[in-house]
């Protein structure tokens, strides 16, 4: 199954849940059919929409970079034949523990040499967002740029802004600062569901875009 086809399967998960949402909203709004703290429910439920759309977008981006880092891994041909970008991250991959722990400068040497002229592969840092916080359209856009990709996101998804206002309210969620009740008190059902929409589209271009980077072997120099 294609990235793509795994990203799709997760977005219908949380469509479901936003229409189950939507359809218990309108059963609590006729008489007699309401139960108790039924309120409280559903706008708690509406924040926890904010975490189950976040967790979709990690898992889409993390895969479809895992797939382009396996085919450069398989079919990319030699370290230097590789794109600026790949080359700096495959060399953070090697060191990044000894420059941010500490190290004898004797034993990095021979590390640097055993490593040139360059080495494909990832180590542990396969599966890594190469993100320093959490995922959004702007560290996303950002990645883009320095892969030298041309993709762009389709103009109906206003560029995928609406991932900012989800990694924030997942962060507050996660972190504590607001309570569940108080953050989907801020939104409509409706409001989330048009907002997964513009996300979704986006984030199935970037798959496309990313995959027919991979395919057209674009991560290697011109």
């Amino acid at each position: 199954m294609t990235v793509e086809a795994r990203f799709r399967l997760r977005a219908v998960e949380v469509s479901e849940y936003l229409k189950s949402l939507h359809s218990l909203e309108r059963t609590h709004a006729t008489p007699g059919r309401s139960f108790y703290r039924a309120t409280a429910a559903i706008t708690a439920s509406r924040a926890s929409a904010f975490i189950m759309i976040y967790n979709c977008i990690e898992y889409g981006a993390r895969e479809a970079l895992v797939a382009l880092r396996q085919e450069i891994l398989t079919s990319g041909g030699a370290f230097t034949a590789l794109r600026d970008y790949w080359q700096d991250e495959i060399a953070r991959a090697h060191f990044r523990d000894r420059l941010t722990q500490g190290t004898n400068h004797e034993a990095l040497m021979r590390d640097v040499a055993r490593f040139a002229p360059g080495v494909v592969d990832w180590r542990s840092d396969l599966h890594r967002l190469p993100f320093p916080g959490n995922v959004d359209n702007e560290e996303l856009l950002r990645l883009i740029t320095r892969i030298e990709s041309a993709w762009r996101p389709p103009k109906s998804c206003l560029g995928g802004s609406d991932l900012v206002l989800v990694r924030q309210m997942r962060n507050t969620l996660a972190h504590g600062v607001e309570t569940f009740e108080a953050v989907g008190s801020q939104f409509s059902t409706q409001d989330i569901i048009e907002k997964f929409r513009r996300i979704r589209t986006f984030m199935v271009s970037l798959i496309k875009g990313l995959e027919r980077y991979r395919a057209q072997r674009h991560y290697q120099r011109a």
